[in-house]
């Protein structure tokens, strides 16, 4: 077997149709790949008429949290080549050729483009909101040397080498564990033209959710080791007001007030569920 795509979902069985849909329609070799999902809620059974192609096979992880997952089916991959994306990401129909071309031609690792979208019923503030600050996938490779599974490509032997996903984190493992194999000399590219499709939040509930969420994988990935001084400086860099969205171009004053309040207010949820954690009154949150 030539890739092995593995799809983590909790609770997305309408999502992940769409997902193996596209995947199904690839410009790609169907007997070349498989697709490994991973079921990371027990409880939630496959529904009745749920249709998988026959290179699409089903596990499930109990372990909570989608690195648990994306383990899981690293241990079920026979791929020479390894892709990852999200249940709710909708992949260009040329992904894996252009993600399994800058494999071949050297790069251990490829993280793509991703793009937005709003999804029908969709809050265009969500929208406005991630179009322009999730997923900086060109900044994650090509600065930080870094990149984020809903657009992954790596070489089978890296995770020979390097390892496989920290199963405690609930959020930024991914960020962890491609800096860890950057870092191990294991070289990345951008492929631009390797897209993924995700669909923005459905509206900013969703976005504080989320934040809380991402705040932990902080929390967990560095900031619990800082000193209390360093802690100090680094929730007041991070809070600082994000005065720059006003050099936006392409954007509305009132869209700019709009992120503007949107994003500042999303820091203070940040820090507030950092300090929680730091004070030992919750556990890092997982939706």
């Amino acid at each position: 077997m030539k890739v092995s795509i593995i799809i983590p979902t909790f609770r997305e069985w309408h999502l992940l149709s769409s997902c193996l849909e596209a995947i199904n329609q690839q410009n790609f070799p169907a007997n070349s790949f498989e697709v490994i999902v991973v079921n990371n809620d027990p409880k939630s059974e496959i529904p009745e008429k749920f249709f998988v192609e026959s290179n699409v096979k089903i596990f499930t992880e109990g372990k909570p949290g989608s690195y648990a997952a994306r383990n899981l089916g690293l241990s079920k991959a026979k791929g020479k080549f390894i892709a990852f994306t999200d249940s709710d990401c909708i992949p260009d129909k040329n992904w894996l050729n252009e993600g399994i071309a800058l494999l071949e031609n050297g790069y251990d690792l490829v993280g793509g483009k991703m793009k937005f979208f709003k999804p029908v019923g969709g809050d265009h503030k969500a929208f406005l909101f991630e179009s322009r600050f999730s997923f900086r996938q060109d900044r994650n490779v090509l600065v930080n040397k870094q990149s984020i599974t809903a657009n992954l490509f790596v070489k089978r032997s890296v995770f020979d080498q390097v390892g496989n996903f920290d199963e405690n984190l609930m959020s930024g493992g991914d960020y962890e564990w491609t800096k860890r194999a950057t870092d191990a000399g294991h070289s990345i590219a951008y492929g631009e033209k390797a897209l993924v499709l995700h669909p923005s939040r459905r509206d900013f509930q969703a976005l504080i959710n989320k934040k809380k969420r991402t705040a932990g994988g902080m929390y967990y990935s560095f900031f619990e080791g800082f000193s209390l001084v360093r802690k100090l400086g680094f929730t007041i860099w991070i809070l600082r007001p994000p005065i720059t969205i006003f050099k936006f171009s392409g954007l509305s004053f009132t869209e700019k007030v709009s992120l503007f309040q949107a994003r500042w207010y999303l820091e203070w949820v940040g820090v507030k569920e950092m300090i929680s954690l730091h004070l030992g009154k919750k556990s890092a949150r997982r939706e």
